[in-house]
């Protein structure tokens, strides 16, 4: 069975998003600058990893992004180097019950999609197939559904020095109760810290 880590950005008080007024996938306007601190630790937690998930919104926000990291004004090497990861792994998109047309990344091999009513199932498909880890960037969405399914193996938060009053909270929809048990925790000069917890599965 393969490991499916969230890996996800959150304020002090939850907070994973932007403001809904706003473009909500642009949590760097509260996680910037400690988000620079921590690039090194998060290149590092790629190792292992073949697959990416994300959900739609974040897709549509990365898409944008990463396929162009070699031109970024100041771009520094751990970046182009997570940028090189990010860009040349297999990514899944789970689009749902709306699939998309087409999917692509820039000059890389585009994604494929997950659609229909049984998500969760193709998910858990993709985590028995043989390979590497999976892993999710942002895609709150996504999170709590498959923290409600019970597919997540490991929860990486990095968990920003700031409070914010508006955006979208990572666990505001879950169904029951999910037990987890501290994995770790790395800091970083910025301020920021990295909490690792996995879930209690008997």
């Amino acid at each position: 069975m393969r490991k499916l880590v969230v890996s996800i950005h959150s304020t002090a008080n939850n907070i994973v998003t932007g403001p809904p007024s706003g473009d909500e996938t642009d949590f760097m306007q509260w996680a910037h600058p400690g988000i620079e601190d921590s690039l090194d630790r998060f290149l590092e937690s790629l190792d292992g990893v073949d697959t990416i998930l994300l959900g739609r919104g974040t897709y549509e926000d990365l898409v944008r992004k990463w396929p162009l990291v070699g031109e970024w004004p100041d771009v520094s090497d751990v970046a182009l180097r997570i940028g090189e990861k990010i860009n040349t792994t297999q990514k899944v998109v789970v689009t749902g019950r709306h699939p998309l047309g087409t999917l692509a990344w820039g000059g890389f091999e585009p994604p494929i999609q997950i659609t229909g009513a049984a998500v969760a199932e193709q998910i858990e498909e993709l985590r028995r197939r043989d390979g590497g880890d999976i892993i999710t960037f942002g895609s709150p969405v996504l999170v709590q559904s498959l923290t409600n399914a019970g597919l997540v193996d490991e929860y990486r938060i990095i968990v920003h020095p700031v409070l914010v009053n508006e955006g979208r909270r990572l666990f505001d929809d879950l169904e029951g109760r999910t037990d987890l048990r501290l994995v770790g925790v790395d800091t970083f000069a910025g301020g920021a810290m990295l909490v690792t917890y996995a879930p209690t599965r008997s």
